[in-house]
């Protein structure tokens, strides 16, 4: 039997009509592709929210599902088109990741712990200085990650953390701009900004909105985004006044206070979410939440995003 492939054989065969539909349907199928590839909005760093928990921490059974109800319960405001949580384990790998994620500009909150560990004596008694105070043998996760590089004024361009009263100060301060003195209650724009001018700024060229109607609309969820967040921002403040969330203060080498972290470990199931272990008891006490440092605040309206991810534990949590 001649089995060669010829080229009168090989026209036979490119002859066959369902072979010429078949490359006509793909052909079709890449087009397509390539056009929603160039239609699609691309989210811009700063309209991706990540929620990252470290080493310390365990992941509890809310935790794999958290991007999910984020997003099925609107958290975050219409120009936040990507949300993601992720649990870095405590094998070697984990703290890699962690930096990895961090370098290319991801992440804005991350649970940790702040647990340090003291000095003993030979008999298991915490050793004291001279002062009375336990002597640190190890400090905790929270002063190790946030320490270094805190951001606690509008002048700073590089950083780890925001400083967490400099974070809460600034969102006051940036709602004030655009509902002016009255900002507690009032609901009329009568600040020094208008959501038009910043719904402008911010997605001039996007692809979202490019008609009028669009437009319009994208003016009307930038209202809807800035009420939203003098609501959040409004129950997340009278949570520090209650006591349920508590700034975590640290004195610096200057004899200054700086505020590392804010505490959410007094929120009643957040274990649920995350939790260390207590020797067999699975603990929240000393959860912290740090804000990660992104840019400058007074630059990105979506900076005080995490002020919604606040009132959010605060809604699911303290039940």
């Amino acid at each position: 039997m001649d089995a060669r492939i010829t080229k009168q054989r090989l026209a036979n065969l490119i002859s066959y009509d369902w072979i010429k539909i078949l490359c006509t349907i793909l052909a079709a199928i890449l087009v397509l592709v390539l056009l929603f590839t160039m239609a699609a909005t691309r989210p811009h760093s700063t309209q991706q929210y990540y929620v990252y928990a470290y080493t310390d921490l365990s992941a509890g059974a809310d935790f794999t599902d958290l991007a999910d109800d984020l997003k099925a319960k609107h958290v975050f405001s219409y120009d936040i088109l990507e949300v993601s949580a992720e649990n870095f384990d405590s094998s070697s790998s984990g703290s890699t990741v962690y930096t990895v994620r961090r370098s290319a500009g991801m992440g804005n909150v991350l649970f940790v712990t702040d647990n340090p560990t003291y000095e003993t004596d030979e008999d298991g008694n915490t050793v004291l200085d001279e002062e009375g105070k336990p002597v640190v043998a190890a400090q905790s996760t929270l002063y190790t990650m946030a320490s270094s590089g805190l951001v606690a004024n509008d002048a700073s361009t590089a950083g780890v953390a925001y400083d967490t009263v400099y974070y809460m100060d600034a969102c006051e301060r940036y709602l004030k701009q655009f509902f002016g003195d009255d900002w507690r209650t009032s609901d009329a724009f009568d600040g020094t900004l208008t959501p038009e001018a910043r719904f402008t700024a911010r997605n001039d060229g996007d692809k979202r909105y490019r008609t009028d109607e669009a437009r319009a609309q994208g003016v009307a969820d930038e209202k809807a985004r800035l009420l939203q967040l003098r609501t959040d921002y409004l129950a997340v403040d009278a949570a520090f006044e209650s006591g349920v969330f508590t700034h975590t203060a640290y004195e610096n080498e200057l004899g200054e206070t700086d505020y590392l972290g804010i505490n959410v470990g007094g929120l009643n199931t957040l274990h649920d979410l995350v939790y260390y272990m207590d020797g067999e008891t699975r603990s929240t006490e000393n959860v912290n939440l740090i804000l990660l440092f992104n840019g400058p605040l007074a630059q990105n309206d979506l900076r005080f995003e995490s002020i919604s991810f606040l009132n959010y534990l605060l809604t699911q949590y303290q039940n």
